[in-house]
């Protein structure tokens, strides 16, 4: 992992114990991190001259900024990296992810069962960043179909890569994300492979989610995830925004789609709410509305996202 995501967990537990006045079993709760780390971390904040009178904020890290999204949205958490003014999709992609590694790296438990979106380049960087045999957990789930229309199995292999990687087992969502119709989804529910896979959603107690545009990603369009240009207006006129798991929700987060007319199976926007801890990872300046939507649905517990997002979601 990069010096400034380490020194990125430092500046923010500083920030929480001596400027909030949280207390170590507090911040511990918050963070996902263990008593002892954070006792460590704070040492370590004051051998390393982040902490002095005030709490020392280098340049790259954003702090206020996050401070500022978190009261604004009233999200518990929210991490800003670093980026040049004008990055491209791939940087953002990148930092995003490593961010996102680090942060499961301090926060997972052996006993957390983590469901991920796996449609997503920004969790597939993540996954790309984890450290083989740095951290384990219960089971990895796929909390969208992995299939593509067009055969396309990404989804599948981001899933399983990442259980190995975590040194546990996978579960596999055998199906397509969309469905022809709502009638063949509910076959489809009813199988047993994938009525086994769905019953585990409500055990997830870690969910890492993209957040997506209503315009598919080319990910999403390779693998033929998507719906087409008909269903895509009908979205837009109902005031579609933004998606989680092809679910899509309006300005205000609210689904835009009834049960009874969507054939996506995954996790859904409801089942995310009622999820004990959410980390929505996203950036670039034409997601702002779609990460807002998502932060005042209450899908999001965590955000991560790049400076450049960060400020236009205050500024707009």
């Amino acid at each position: 992992m990069s010096k400034v995501d380490d020194k990125r967990l430092l500046v923010k537990i500083a920030t929480l114990y001596y400027q909030d006045g949280l207390k170590q079993a507090q911040i511990a709760d918050k963070l996902r991190l263990s008593q002892s780390q954070v006792s460590r971390s704070i040492t370590r904040c004051l051998k390393e001259g982040i902490v002095k009178i005030n709490v020392v904020q280098p340049p790259n890290v954003f702090i206020a900024l996050e401070h500022t999204i978190q009261q604004t949205f009233s999200v518990p958490n929210v991490i800003v990296v670093d980026v040049e003014d004008n990055p491209t999709d791939h940087t953002i992609k990148r930092a995003i992810g490593s961010a996102a590694a680090y942060y499961l790296e301090n926060s997972l438990k052996k006993s957390d069962l983590i469901g991920i979106s796996s449609w997503s380049d920004t969790i597939r960087s993540m996954v790309d960043s984890l450290t083989p045999g740095k951290i384990q957990a219960k089971g990895v789930i796929q909390l969208l179909g992995g299939v593509g229309h067009n055969g396309n199995i990404q989804a599948t292999i981001l899933t399983q890569t990442m259980a190995d990687i975590l040194s546990c087992p996978a579960h596999m969502l055998p199906a397509q994300s969309i469905e022809q119709s709502v009638d063949e989804k509910e076959k489809l529910l009813n199988t047993s492979g994938v009525s086994e896979v769905v019953a585990m959603f409500d055990d997830v107690n870690i969910a890492i989610v993209g957040i997506g545009l209503l315009e598919p990603s080319n990910l999403l369009r390779n693998s033929g995830n998507y719906y087409d240009k008909t269903t895509l207006k009908m979205l837009a006129d109902r005031g579609a925004v933004g998606d989680i798991s092809l679910h899509y929700y309006n300005a205000s987060g609210v689904d835009v789609l009834e049960p009874s007319e969507n054939p996506v199976i995954g996790m859904t926007l409801n089942q995310l709410q009622h999820c004990e801890h959410v980390v929505g990872v996203a950036g670039g300046i034409d997601k702002v509305e779609a990460i807002k939507g998502a932060l005042r649905g209450g899908y999001i517990d965590v955000l991560i996202t790049d400076r450049v997002t960060a400020e236009a979601i205050i500024r707009r």
